[in-house]
């Protein structure tokens, strides 16, 4: 935190073993409830498509992790399959992709 420098947990993207750019957080339990995991989500989010030009970015969670499941729906993520990660058999596929930005073209003659 910006405030008192406490490190609650860690946030950001990796390229994971399907080849997806995935998003991953985990917040220190005493500190869930707060937005953190929802606000770091979001700046990832915000980075990975205005500097780092990603198309699209995945989240996957357990599907019994309700809080990751509405922090993934917070971000503006929709729901794309059920899969299997790391051991877990049934979870949950979240994507979002960069939105689209209007682009002006001249035309020449």
């Amino acid at each position: 935190r910006k405030d008192d420098l406490e490190f609650i947990g860690w946030c950001g993207l990796k390229l994971n073993e399907e080849g997806y750019v995935d998003i991953g957080f985990r917040i220190f339990k005493k500190y869930w409830g707060n937005g953190y995991a929802t606000e770091a989500a979001q700046k990832s989010i915000d980075l990975g498509f205005s500097k780092f030009g990603l198309s699209e970015i995945i989240g996957r969670t357990a599907n019994d992790n309700h809080g990751s499941f509405r922090v993934l729906e917070k971000i503006g993520m929709t729901f794309f399959k059920n899969g299997e990660c790391h051991g877990i058999e049934n979870a949950s596929y979240f994507k979002i992709e960069r939105p689209f930005t209007k682009r002006t073209f001249k035309i020449l003659n």
